[in-house]
């Protein structure tokens, strides 16, 4: 299982004939936002139809481009997984899938990191990736084996591993699988996965 290609693959076919999906996509880094808490990189912007989604990353692109240069390409570099995130979240976005687009502004941060903590306080935690800031957040018991958690947590670095997909499909019938903020925003709503991002913005 890989979940980025998996996704790709559904918002195809949610657009189907529909003509959206030849539509110009742009794809830049805003130097000016204000990462979420739990994300560290650069934040890729894509543009579609007067909407906006992010995927924060070490590997952004810019370049114009369509939704449909996704459908069945590789996916296989960091790169280009990170663009198909960001281009998925704008689409959940634009067809009111999603309503999550941009993180939080930096007042709402330890509100987030509390909302955080009493979600998961008392719970053996693995986390996919490197989750910033993850370790300071009170009440969390992270655990490096994902057999022995009772929640596994996907931040947008882990989102783009493809370890994700396969963790995801071990563990998605006997463990709570929690996505964390508005990286992965749209892909936790095309596969109708949970996700956890209680102040990210429209």
């Amino acid at each position: 299982m890989d979940i980025i290609v998996d996704s790709v693959k559904k918002l195809e076919k949610l657009l189907e004939h529909s003509g959206c999906s030849d539509g110009g996509v742009r794809l830049d880094v805003d130097p000016y936002v204000v990462n979420c808490r739990f994300e560290k990189g650069a934040c890729m912007t894509a543009d579609f139809g007067k909407k906006q989604g992010i995927f924060t990353t070490f590997d952004p692109l810019r370049c114009l481009t369509k939704i449909s240069f996704m459908f069945g390409a590789p996916l296989d570099t960091p790169p280009a997984r990170g663009a198909a995130c960001a281009i998925t979240n704008v689409a959940a976005g634009f067809f009111c899938l999603s309503r999550t687009l941009h993180p939080c502004p930096a007042a709402s941060h330890a509100s987030c990191g509390k909302n955080l903590g009493e979600e998961l306080a008392g719970r053996q935690v693995f986390a996919v990736g490197t989750i910033q800031g993850l370790e300071s957040i009170h009440g969390i018991t992270v655990t490096p084996d994902p057999s022995g958690a009772d929640i596994i947590l996907i931040g947008c670095e882990g989102l783009i591993d493809p370890v994700a997909g396969e963790i995801i499909g071990r563990y998605a019938k006997t463990k709570r699988i929690l996505f964390l903020g508005p990286s992965t925003a749209g892909i936790a709503r095309l596969n109708e996965m949970e996700h956890l991002c209680p102040h990210g913005l429209s």
